[in-house]
């Protein structure tokens, strides 16, 4: 496939996309010629804003021959037959997280999108930082000796009425698949081993979503992470990591453009990088995958979703209201 720049479509312009917008305007790869919702003047006013050629309906931008790949940021309960729809229309597809709830569905779009030729991935993006591969290159390196410890969370207090997505049960609300996916990257991304064990916590809140959850993971060789998650609990949302010869705490950890390791014989060495969109990362790799033909990403693949989905989806061992 030889291609200068992918051209996206944006389905669903909510508050996410914005970023996404910025994340494609500091691309090499990527440009947005589309803009579908389910509203069409929401799309016209929304590609007014930002230049976007073509608006419309969803059905219309997902006709648009020119439109290679589709990003699709409308509320988590119509992401499955968003992604299935775009698939079917010949489109590939990035999926805001959460992208799907449940295992099955995850294995049911990937084995369409092998069957269509097409591309899929979440934007999980903090799987693609430069701050994160260099702390798995110092990790690999020997710098901090064996990794022994994680701890890494992100919590916040979400404020909006109780019939926002994010206090739905039925719809996957809560705060493991809203944010739990972003200390779990971080963890998984450091160390590739097998889970071993699972253990979780979780305070749910009056309508039954976990307001805060904590995930204990064992992993084999002996590594140990915990991973805290809210949607009613404000944190300071940092990871740290220790090993036995040195330790990493970083704030910020889903977007930070720096890192500093700390030995503890006083050594120390801090990463940094310009970084105008932390969004850029996960889209310029989605558009190489793109273009080499690549069905699922090297970093991001089936395998990887998979996991994802079954950690988030622990039952709580003990629950409060």
């Amino acid at each position: 496939m030889c291609m200068s720049r992918i051209n996206f479509a944006i389905i669903g312009p909510g508050k996410i996309s914005h970023r996404f917008v910025l994340g494609v305007k500091h691309s090499l790869h990527a440009h947005i010629i589309a803009v579908g919702a389910r509203d069409d003047q929401k799309a016209v006013a929304y590609a007014n804003q930002y230049d976007i050629v073509h608006a419309g309906s969803i059905e219309d931008v997902l006709r648009l021959p020119e439109v290679d790949c589709v990003y699709i940021s409308t509320p988590p309960a119509s992401h499955k037959q968003l992604i299935l729809q775009s698939l079917a229309a010949g489109k590939h597809v990035i999926c805001e997280k959460p992208m799907l709830y449940h295992v099955e569905d995850v294995e049911e779009v990937f084995a369409f999108a092998k069957e269509k030729g097409l591309f899929l991935m979440e934007g999980q993006k903090g799987l693609f930082l430069p701050t994160i591969a260099k702390m798995k290159e110092w990790i690999e390196q020997g710098v901090l000796g064996k990794v022994q410890y994680i701890e890494a969370s992100y919590s916040y207090r979400f404020v909006s009425s109780l019939d926002h997505w994010v206090f739905d049960p039925a719809i996957g609300g809560g705060g493991s698949f809203d944010v739990g996916g972003y200390p779990l990257s971080l963890v998984l991304s450091l160390i590739k081993k097998p889970v071993v064990d699972v253990h979780r916590n979780q305070v749910s809140m009056s309508t039954g979503v976990d307001g805060f959850a904590s995930l204990r993971l064992q992993f084999e060789g002996g590594c140990i992470a915990n991973i805290q998650a809210g949607i009613d609990l404000p944190m300071k949302n940092t990871g740290r990591i220790y090993g036995t010869e040195g330790y990493i705490f970083i704030d910020d950890f889903w977007k930070t453009n720096t890192v500093t390791y700390h030995r503890y014989d006083g050594t120390s060495e801090t990463f940094t990088i310009e970084q105008p969109s932390e969004f850029t990362y996960y889209i310029d790799h989605s558009c190489e995958c793109i273009k080499k033909g690549l069905l699922e990403s090297p970093i991001h693949p089936m395998s990887s979703h998979r996991l994802f989905t079954e950690l988030l989806n622990q039952s709580p061992a003990i629950s409060s209201t």
